[in-house]
């Protein structure tokens, strides 16, 4: 039996893992057309309503107020998985699979007492950028509420502005809110985040684009690397498995040269500046 409850978030029809340790959930069941015949995250202490602009922190918010008391939790998504194989070479932090091929070999949780002896989180390997990641959120997304984000934080938890700039001068990041950790350490991770996010929640102006307005899950990737940071944990950095019906095959050793020249590239400019 599993001592691990990982959340495998869905939000329509498709094939997800069910294998022991994963929990299949239903995200933004409250609001769905569809009645997956999964665990929802509707039931309990929910903020499932939200999910249009919480994505799939409202399956996390689940499991940390309703989930199972397990010795290890976690999140994946229907369509991402922790490659515990880790057999990518550097920069590379994907590795793309079809369907069926996923189907045929599905993911398994590996025993993980070895590795919380050595490693207190579990994450994704980081995602490289050309610039640093406050410049690549404000372009990508609403520069106001970065700033609103960044404004909460000095008033709640001033202790963790070092770590936040530190994480969004730098290019890399953990995404997808993607996770596993002990129980006690994720307890305390929801307590920070959401504390955080629904007093940002109570500022911002929601934008009338519907890929914007899922503010609070591209808030959660970022807050995670800073919450890690500040905390100064030993993160076990995983490639992650995206399930795609149209593989990328772009071979992988070459996006690996793509980080490492970005990487050099950001180094150099920034050479000099303080952060």
């Amino acid at each position: 039996m599993s001592n691990a409850t990982i959340l495998v978030c869905c939000h329509k029809p498709d094939w997800f893992a069910n294998t022991p340790g994963y929990l299949p959930i239903h995200a933004g069941k409250a609001i769905s057309k569809y009645n997956l015949g999964i665990q929802g995250d509707d039931t309990g202490d929910n903020i499932s309503e939200k999910n249009p602009n919480f994505c799939e922190l409202t399956a996390l918010y689940w499991l940390w107020k309703n989930g199972p008391h397990s010795k290890y939790v976690g999140l994946t998504h229907y369509r991402r998985y922790f490659d515990f194989k880790n057999k990518l070479p550097w920069g590379s932090a994907k590795l793309e699979v079809k369907p069926e091929d996923i189907i045929k070999n599905p993911p398994l949780i590996p025993d993980l007492d070895p590795i919380f002896k050595r490693y207190d989180i579990i994450i994704p390997m980081p995602a490289y950028f050309p610039v640093s990641a406050a410049t690549f959120y404000c372009a990508s997304h609403v520069t106001e509420d970065y700033d609103i984000l960044q404004n909460v934080i000095k008033e709640k938890y001033p202790e963790y502005i070092p770590a936040f700039r530190r994480v969004m001068h730098d290019n890399k990041l953990s995404l997808y809110n993607m996770m596993i950790t002990r129980r006690e350490l994720f307890d305390e991770y929801c307590e920070w985040l959401f504390s955080i996010l629904f007093e940002v929640e109570e500022r911002i102006i929601y934008s009338p684009y519907p890929y914007q307005q899922r503010v609070f899950g591209f808030m959660s990737e970022r807050l995670l690397n800073v919450w890690i940071e500040h905390k100064k944990l030993r993160a076990l950095k995983l490639p992650v498995t995206l399930v795609t019906d149209n593989p990328n095959t772009y071979p992988n050793w070459k996006t690996g040269l793509v980080s490492l020249r970005w990487t050099l590239g950001f180094r150099i400019m920034n050479l000099g500046r303080k952060k």
